[in-house]
Order: structure tokens, then sequence, then C-alpha cells
């Protein structure tokens, strides 16, 4: 009897693994960008959640080249952005960006620049102070990671598929970046308790997604599985 019940044990426990993995394997492909927040608080539990998994992500030589800052003061996250400019507020683009490559086809944007919002599509652009937290993310220069971007990165993803299975939407902006690490980096750095010789990689926009505004009609699409890889079987 004690053996049957072991062996039942053993297969609900393996059940419930098949049945996580799924799970994340469902919300990596169906996690996509938040484009509007509700007022809704993230909870403090859940927010030390989400910055745990990304001191959990991988790092070269386990440098963990980072620095994580969590924002809910919505006076602050103003003041981080900027005077109230917009995202990329002072960027000139470099010649060139925008222009559509040769042999692209009709209504294919070039380089980096945005796609142009198509008629009646999602006209809201969260940014930082839109949301009810936000994490910054900061790269330390004095770790030996050979590419501490690229760490950072990997913990930037794992606390977008936290926050996503905790039930929040999440946008990842750089644009915050040229305030951070401009003329007031080191005061700034002072504010948030952050050792001045780091830099700002990346913000991720934390909270409950706003069901009532449209961010999906007007999204771009994502390219299909035979345009984008090779399989050498």
């Amino acid at each position: 009897m004690k053996r049957m019940m072991g062996m039942m044990l053993a297969v609900l426990v393996l059940m419930s693994s098949f049945a996580c993995a799924e799970t994340a394997v469902d919300i990596i492909m169906n996690t996509g960008t938040t484009q509007s927040f509700t007022d809704e608080a993230v909870s403090s539990d859940d927010l030390e959640t989400i910055l745990r998994a990304g001191l959990a992500a991988a790092s070269a030589i386990n440098q963990q080249p980072w620095f994580f800052v969590a924002v809910t003061d919505p006076d602050v996250m103003k003041e981080l952005a900027g005077s109230g400019a917009g995202p990329g507020a002072g960027f000139t683009p470099p010649a060139g960006m925008g222009e559509k490559p040769e042999g692209a086809p009709e209504g294919m944007p070039g380089g980096d620049a945005p796609a142009a919002m198509p008629a009646g599509g999602c006209g809201a652009k969260a940014s930082l102070g839109d949301s009810p937290a936000a994490i910054i993310i900061y790269r330390n220069d004095g770790s030996k990671s050979p590419n501490a971007d690229f760490d950072c990165g990997l913990a930037a993803q794992n606390m977008v598929i936290a926050a996503a299975s905790l039930g929040y939407g999440v946008k990842i902006v750089s644009s915050p970046t040229m305030t951070l690490n401009g003329a007031n980096h080191d005061a700034l750095c002072e504010k948030l308790g952050v050792d001045p010789s780091m830099q700002a990689v990346v913000v991720l926009l934390i909270g409950k997604a706003d069901s009532s505004v449209d961010a999906t009609s007007g999204a771009t699409t994502r390219e299909s599985l035979e345009t984008k890889t090779s399989i050498i079987r």
C-alpha cells in the first residue's frame, strides 16, 4: 500500500512538472507588450518575486553584473522620465534610418524605425510614469562579465516572464536611459541608491493591463519560423 501511494505521489509530481513547463511555454508564446496600464498597484510580495526572478538569471562566469531599482512612487517616476519629455526626445536618427531597404515589400520599415500605425490601430504608447511600478536594470561595468549587456537582458526576460505569470503586463523601454545616464546621472544614482559607476540599460514598466484600451489591432506581427530560423538535422 505504501509503495502504491509512493508511486501515485511520484506520478502527481511528474504531472505537475509537465503542467508547469507547459504553462511557462504558454506564457512565453502569448506575452506581448502592454501599452496601457490600470492604476492598480503591484503588491510588495509580487514585486519582490519579480526581482528575485531577475536575480535567478544566468550570467557569464556568474558575475551577476546588474543592480535592480524598483520604483512605485509616481513623482519619482515622472522625475526619472525627464521633464515630461517623451520617449526618444532629443534623439536624432542616423542617416538612412527609416528608409525602406532595397527589395523590401511595401509598408516594411527600414532599420530601427517604428512601423507606421495602421488606421484605427492602437494609439496608446506607455512610457515611464504610465505604469504603477517600474524596474530599472543597471549594468555594472566593473564586473568581469565579457558581455554584461547580454546578462542584463537575461535578467530582464526572467522578470518579464515572472510578471506575466503573476498576471501583470510588461513593457520594456530603453528611452528613459537617456535621462538616467545623462547630465544628472550621478545625482539620480545617489537618489536611487545606485553606485555611480553603473549605467542604466533598460526599464521594465509593470502593472495590470488596461483591457479597455486596444493595444493589439495596431501591433506588428511576428515573423514565421520558416523566415527566421534554420534547423540542421
